[in-house]
């Protein structure tokens, strides 16, 4: 699972978005889902907002050409304007978009991509979301500290001793369920650096002289996907626990393990129940594959799940990733403490998310697919950038890059 590292300069121009919007219904006819979102869970000592429903405010944006819907409300005129442009020009633009707020979707647009059945794509349409689906790994694990099945300083010496004949069980033991959360472990990462995680020979099975083809990336993991707990500790961390932060799928695959161990439940069906009920997440799956609607482009491939499970293996919508972002930070989901523990940002991570200038924010890439996934807060009014793409993250970059310029 390759996730987007988005740098700096770019998310400066980010925090550019919507700047000065501070933005608080709308008019039309708009693509059609049959979710809806909501949930009452109460945390601190008030319950939250009601959340809007996302797919009836979708339905009242006004058409402006093609699948590109907009907010009628005179409030956006200006914004929309320049948005408008961007998306119709801009080439780049390949998949599904949504702006939102808490309390308006503000345009919602499916452009220049098919899906599988040959239909243009809308901002239901289903992708790989990729490392996007850490923040939904962390909401799991989060739940169960809630619940007082786990504690943030719990080691993986707790969870899994029946791998302490391993030869590096001594060191990784040793590794909290907070330093996996942080990116911290030291353990090295089972996809990007697969000659650190596997060794070499084994390595060599996936990359051979060069980049893995599809077919071998999907052999490989038919056959390792399964061990990848187990070889954790087998091979030495590169460095202690919580010295540095260091990117790592194989942080969020272990967690994804403590779930399962801690739950009761498989990792899909606890995340079913945690994440994408509550939010009414219906486009939404984990562990499943055969169910992404988006296209492929050329030369990649759909993620095996086997590869990804809970640092990548979710499934979803933008719509969807609208109301599961309107749940966390309305606070619907976890207590106002697991909040501000998954918002503690530490070389910039929490708890799959990453804090860059203003923006709190996540990229997921796979072989095939791209997903930007940022969150601005302005003056207590937060904004949500979702895009959902097949192209790579370059692409993806190219843009949002661009819309930094449009509210002047």
């Amino acid at each position: 699972m390759r996730t987007v590292r988005i740098r700096k300069t770019i998310c400066t121009l980010l925090a550019c978005i919507l700047m000065a919007s501070c933005l608080p219904s709308c008019t039309g006819t708009a693509p059609v889902s049959t979710t809806v979102s909501g949930t009452t869970q109460q945390t601190g000592s008030e319950a939250p907002k009601e959340l809007p429903d996302v797919d009836e405010q979708i339905k009242k944006l006004s058409n402006v050409q093609g699948n590109i819907w907009i907010n009628g409300d005179p409030k956006y005129k200006d914004l929309l304007g320049r948005l408008v442009s961007q998306l119709k020009d801009n080439v780049s633009i390949r998949g599904s978009l949504i702006i939102a707020t808490d309390d308006d979707v503000i345009v919602a647009a499916g452009m220049r991509l098919k899906d599988k059945d040959g239909s243009e794509v809308t901002p239901y349409t289903t992708y790989e979301i990729g490392s996007v689906t850490k923040s939904m790994t962390a909401v799991c694990i989060m739940k169960l500290v809630e619940e007082g099945k786990i504690k943030l300083d719990d080691t993986l010496g707790d969870f899994f001793p029946e791998y302490s004949s391993c030869p590096f069980y001594g060191e990784v033991s040793k590794v909290t369920v907070r330093n996996l959360l942080r990116m911290r472990s030291g353990i090295d990462d089972y996809v990007n650096d697969p000659e650190g995680f596997w060794g070499e020979e084994t390595a060599l099975e996936l990359v051979g002289t060069g980049n893995p083809s599809g077919e071998a990336f999907c052999n490989f993991f038919n056959k390792y996907g399964d061990k990848i707990v187990r070889q954790a500790f087998c091979r030495k961390p590169g460095f202690e626990q919580d010295i540095k932060f260091e990117y790592s799928n194989t942080n969020y695959t272990l967690l994804a393990g403590i779930i399962e161990k801690k739950s009761g439940m498989s990792y899909a069906g606890f995340m079913e129940q945690t994440v994408f009920k509550p939010c009414g997440m219906t486009d939404s799956t984990s562990m499943k594959e055969g169910n992404v609607q988006a296209s492929i482009r050329k030369n990649a491939w759909y993620n095996p799940v086997n590869s990804s499970k809970g640092c990548g293996d979710v499934h979803s919508s933008a719509a969807d990733l609208l109301k599961y972002h309107r749940a966390l930070f309305g606070g619907h989901l976890l207590s106002e403490g697991s909040m501000k523990e998954m918002m503690n940002f530490v070389d910039g991570y929490g708890f799959g998310w990453q804090q860059m200038d203003q923006w709190i924010l996540h990229g997921g890439s796979t072989a095939g697919f791209s997903t930007f996934n940022g969150v601005f807060d302005k003056n207590g009014k937060r904004i949500y950038v979702i895009m959902c793409a097949n192209q790579g993250e370059e692409y993806v970059m190219q843009v949002i890059v661009p819309m930094s310029g449009l509210a002047k």
